[in-house]
């Protein structure tokens, strides 16, 4: 349920931003789905039905895309302007010192960049709660049996998918599964403390793209 009674969010996110465009014909291949802002507040975005076969989508399904996208970039462009997001190309592996950018342009120009996207559009927005997992070592195959070498404690955030429309003749069409690249909104830093030793240190992941195709 989307609460507009909050009036401190209303204050941040003005309400009529937390309700997508309402098409008037079906769109089979996009999905309604509600994105958890607070405990209060969440926000609508359409997301495409992803399958390896099947990548067509209707006119009508592009324009209702291409239309709701600057709702939805106000929206993103706020969370990221309050907590920052943390972007990780998929060759960068010193990210545990990784600053945050907090400009939203920054941002879609890193996608369009790193990603190889001639026309970065969101379609996609996971929130994940926080979490506690323990970390064993990839040769150890007795989970539960064996200490973990680490523990790891992951905030609340969401990770942000993007995909590309690419101009076709006098129309476009909607691109799927290009280049991998990570953009996160962290409430607070994840970490990760090994059991032996006691050290911990923080490391910035997209615990959702290495499972992007399996979950589509």
């Amino acid at each position: 349920m989307i609460s507009l009674q909050h009036r401190s969010m209303s204050e941040f996110i003005q309400p009529e931003f937390l309700k997508a465009l309402r098409p008037r014909q079906a769109t089979p291949n996009l999905s309604l789905t509600v994105v958890p802002i607070d405990q209060h507040t969440s926000f609508e975005l359409w997301t495409p039905k992803w399958t390896i076969k099947t990548k067509e989508f209707t006119p009508l399904e592009i324009e209702l895309l291409r239309r709701d996208s600057p709702r939805v970039a106000r929206i993103m462009s706020k969370l990221v302007w309050l907590m920052g997001a943390i972007c990780i190309a998929e060759d960068d592996w010193e990210v545990g010192d990784r600053q945050p950018i907090y400009d939203w342009d920054n941002v879609v120009e890193f996608v369009r960049r790193e990603g190889r996207s001639r026309n970065p559009l969101v379609t996609r927005v996971i929130f994940s709660p926080q979490t506690i997992i323990p970390i064993y070592d990839k040769g150890r195959k007795q989970v539960g049996r064996i200490p973990p070498q680490a523990w790891e404690v992951s905030p609340p955030h969401w990770s942000i998918i993007f995909d590309d429309l690419i101009p076709v003749e006098q129309s476009f069409q909607l691109k799927q599964g290009g280049d991998w690249v990570s953009v996160e909104i962290w409430t607070g830093k994840p970490m990760r403390r090994e059991v032996r030793s006691g050290q911990f240190y923080v490391e910035y992941h997209d615990l959702y793209a290495s499972n992007r195709l399996g979950k589509f």
